[in-house]
């Protein structure tokens, strides 16, 4: 007995860790029993028709044809029953329309059918789906008493193309069909021991490792993120963190232009708004890319099918998307986009390169989080215990620019404290640290600027500088600047209160101004492209930039007195100057086909479309510049080509000094790279944006591009958008600040019915109660037991040094940080909006370590900081455990 009593006492933390790990696993396997065992029938349909407000008499067999791409495992159809309930087989038979080879067949009993509802048929063989692949299905009802069976069908068909029968009739109706194309299987089980396995190792390795207390808490906080933040990667796969698909967009796009630098490809990816991006040509999964609806077990499908591919792109394949990024700063997206280029570089596949993106930002988080934990003089648990949050983990494991933005803050914070309270005077590598994480977050997200002035409570004479204060003053005024710069679009509109899309617009519209009379500018365009000089001319009076060379002449639209090439055919019509969409399609016309006049109902057909935005700008000249005839047997030279371009993208034609380099260029990287480099261009952009347009993107994967397909196309997107809420204008009205002060009343209300109906999502995204898209709420327990932890770490271990009027100033930092974020929110809120627009808890993650440390209690302390430190860590590993749990859970509940 004294042996056993010594061996436990001996190895007392590997115990008290096996058994935290056991009761784990113990609740792993009840949840897998209770939950997911049984769900391997788990299946995704698609409804063929789901019309079935007519019902057919069955006395012989019934057909029906359709076209299916995926795999096909059972069937579904609605049964009605006439008299009793019918008795016998019901036999279904699935043959290839065009060769009548049998595929597949089942057999149902007829007791089962429910009448009205949808009744599924298992194919004994899964048939292998093809890519528009003609079926035809056929019932066929074998009756032993008399009652009837009749199917479910719509009134008038609904699938045009395909044929549906009754007793070897033909009719004008179409069987309300589902087919199931795809079943979950064993691979949830699977997947959920995978992740369940790897929480036990971690919650056995942090338990015992916390408990020995022969790591240091920064580096067990390093370990702990990085195993924590994979754990969360794993259930909620990249695509799955709040926005994360505009981040993704933005690390993706600036990968790609570092590899088309190093490209030898002549095309220059030029100027990308932030309503574009860029990714290489195979980089799609529509699995993966569809979770702001939720993430769902196909979603973790997906993930594990793709995790270990290649991809056949070059590293400087590119596809140009019309999806927007999150802003024109990349200053948060460095590392990411590294490892993605790296990743282009190796010829990893689309979601090998997710998992390193998110890995990369993970990896600084976790840096920057330990170091935090290891400078700050007091506080410690405080540091871990918001680095390991739930949502902290969820953020810093993802592409988000949040990860660093939550890691810079925590080591800013932490440093300022120990400039201003540790043991000895700052040094300089301490100074340069504290100035360098500054001047990286504050950029990052303007709305904690305030946070920089955490460099106030260093008392002067520790830095040892000479005239401290103005180095201060000098390093906050650097801050502001650069913030400025960085940020100036959305302060513009914070305060300016321009629409959203005015927000998002490049600058360069002012370029495109009209000038008195409402006459367009076009001559005021002196953007030429790679820098070409330019000017204005009006009247025959110019002005140039005042850098360009008094001797190099500048632009005047007229081609009087132009230098046309020998082979340059076009006639340059000036009625068609005006900057509007309606003279841009009449440019296509005359320029591109030489139709002199073209049908005012077309011109007026593309015109609407490029207005309600159904088609772009670059698009609908792709689809005449590279039509298929043009494409087949190009009738512009290369001279006609450039002017036809320049004149319909620029309204103007290019000046003798661009023109040689121009038709160089276009010599080396041919058409269809030219263009690209075109209409990506600052100047089209500029020109577009003062006709109210965007220029948009050309679609990489229609050369040539059909106008007549295009225009079904936008037929198309019209009826969606007419079947569809449109905004109105009340969207552009925001609360700015001077319709604050306007409507004090209205803003007062506003903030009241916020606090009432949100301060419950407030309260979970800040600690992590939802994640994902906020589609995955946890149960409040768990809530209720994060807040706790927060408060268990708050109480210190000594007196805080952060006492009087330096704990008021940065608790007032911490106050201004919050109000800016939700001042921002307010300023993008419309009018009519109920609640304030966006804000979310997790925005007041960054100020939360000061926050908490200002709110630390001075009567209550702990007697042992160094095993408040092991419990604290043993609870928060146990926690993100259930936490996990709960989110798979709710996964599967998708």
């Amino acid at each position: 007995m004294t042996a056993f009593a010594s061996f436990c006492k001996k190895h007392r933390h590997t115990l008290v860790a096996l058994g935290a790990a056991a009761v784990c696993f113990a609740v792993f396997l009840l949840c897998w029993f209770v939950s997911i065992r049984g769900l391997g029938s788990k299946a995704l349909s698609d409804k063929l028709s789901d019309d079935y407000s007519a019902y057919l008499p069955m006395e012989g067999s019934v057909s029906q044809s359709f076209v299916f791409d995926d795999d096909l495992l059972a069937m579904a159809f609605v049964f009605g029953v006439e008299g009793e309930q019918p008795s016998g087989t019901l036999d279904l038979v699935l043959t290839d329309a065009d060769t009548g080879e049998v595929l597949a067949q089942s057999q149902g009993v007829m007791e089962n059918i429910l009448p009205g509802q949808y009744t599924g048929l298992g194919l004994d063989t899964a048939v292998t789906g093809t890519e528009g692949r003609h079926y035809l299905v056929t019932l066929t009802p074998h009756y032993t008493g008399s009652g009837r069976l009749s199917i479910g069908c719509s009134s008038t068909a609904t699938l045009w193309e395909e044929t549906m029968t009754v007793d070897g009739q033909t009719q004008n109706s179409t069987a309300a069909l589902i087919v199931t194309y795809r079943q979950i299987g064993g691979f949830l089980t699977r997947y959920y021991w995978v992740v369940a396995l790897a929480v036990l190792a971690i919650v056995f390795w942090g338990v015992r490792s916390a408990l020995r207390r022969r790591i240091a808490l920064h580096r067990l906080v390093f370990a702990l993120v990085l195993a924590l933040g994979l754990a969360y990667t794993l259930v909620l796969p990249p695509y799955g963190a709040p926005d994360e698909k505009y981040h993704i967009n933005q690390s993706f796009t600036l990968a790609c232009r570092w590899a088309n630098v190093f490209s030898s490809e002549d095309w220059e990816m030029g100027h990308v708004p932030i309503n574009m991006s860029y990714r290489r040509e195979h980089d799609f999964d529509a699995t993966l890319q569809d979770q702001e609806d939720g993430t769902t077990v196909w979603t973790w499908q997906a993930f594990a099918d793709g995790m270990f591919t290649l991809s056949p792109d070059d590293f400087d394949s590119h596809v140009a998307l019309e999806e927007a990024q999150t802003d024109s700063n990349p200053i948060l997206y460095l590392p990411s986009a590294a490892v993605v280029f790296v990743g282009f570089l190796l010829h990893l596949g689309f979601v090998p390169v997710l998992v390193l993106g998110r890995l990369a930002n993970l990896v600084c988080f976790a840096a920057l989080a330990a170091f935090a934990v290891r400078f700050a003089p007091f506080g410690r648990r405080v540091f871990a215990a918001v680095a390991l949050l739930p949502m902290t983990l969820h953020l810093a494991a993802s592409f988000s620019r949040d990860a660093l933005l939550l890691g810079l803050c925590f080591a800013f914070t932490s440093l300022c404290l120990r400039a201003a309270f540790g043991e000895k005077a700052p040094g300089r590598a301490l100074l340069i640290a504290i100035a360098a994480a500054g001047l990286l977050f504050c950029p990052g997200k303007a709305v904690y600027l305030p946070l920089a002035a955490l460099v106030l409570l260093i008392p002067s004479r520790r830095l040892g500088l000479p005239r401290p204060a103005l180095w201060k003053a000098g390093y906050l005024a650097a801050c502001v600047a650069l913030t400025l710069c960085m940020n100036s679009s959305m302060l513009s509109f914070a305060v300016g209160g321009e629409t959203r899309q005015a927000a998002s617009t490049d600058s360069a519209e002012a370029a495109a101004a009209s000038v008195e009379g409402g006459e367009p500018a076009v001559e005021a365009l002196s953007l030429a492209v790679h820098g070409a000089p330019s000017g204005e001319a009006d009247d025959g009076e110019t002005s140039a930039p005042a850098d360009a060379s008094p001797e190099k002449e500048t632009y005047h639209f007229s081609a009087d007195d132009a230098e046309f090439p020998a082979d340059m055919t076009l006639t340059i019509r000036e009625d068609l100057v005006d900057n509007t969409p309606e003279n841009y399609v009449r440019r296509l016309f005359w320029y591109v086909e030489g139709v002199e006049n073209p049908a005012q109902a077309e011109v007026t057909f593309w015109a609407d479309a490029l207005k309600n935005g159904d088609v772009t700008a670059a698009m609908l000249a792709q689809s005449f510049f590279f039509s298929p005839s043009e494409m087949e047997n190009a009738s512009l030279s290369d001279s006609n080509y450039l002017y036809a371009l320049t004149l319909c993208l620029f309204d103007r034609v290019p000046d003798k000094y661009e023109l040689d380099g121009q038709l160089e260029r276009l010599a080396q990287s041919g058409r269809i790279a030219f263009f690209k480099e075109i209409y990506s261009s600052e100047a089209a952009a500029s020109l577009f944006a003062g006709c109210g347009l965007t220029i948009g993107i050309e679609d990489d994967t229609r050369y040539p591009l059909d106008r007549n397909e295009l225009a079904k196309d936008v037929e198309a997107a019209a009826a969606v958008r007419e079947s569809q809420s449109i905004a109105t204008g009340d969207d552009a009205i925001c609360y700015t600040p001077g319709y604050i002060l306007s409507h004090p009343v209205d803003t007062l209300r506003l903030m009241v019915r916020t606090v009432i109906d949100n301060t419950d999502h407030y309260l979970r995204t800040l600690v992590g109660g939802s994640l994902g898209y906020y589609s995955l709420d946890l149960a409040w327990g768990w809530v209720v037991v994060l807040y706790l932890l927060l408060a268990w770490a708050v109480i210190p271990a000594g007196d805080s040094p952060l006492t009087g009027r330096l704990r008021a100033g940065a608790f007032a930092l911490v106050l201004l940080c919050c109000a800016l974020s939700v001042a921002g929110c307010l300023t993008w809120t419309p009018t009519y909006s109920e609640t304030l627009y966006g804000l979310q808890g997790r925005y007041f993650l960054p100020v939360l370590p000061l926050g908490l440390l200002c709110l630390a209690p001075r009567r209550i302390r702990v007697s042992d900081a160094g095993h408040a430190e092991a419990c604290l860590v043993c609870a928060l590993c146990l926690a993100n455990a259930g936490v996990l749990l709960n989110a798979m859970l709710a996964v599967v509940a998708q």
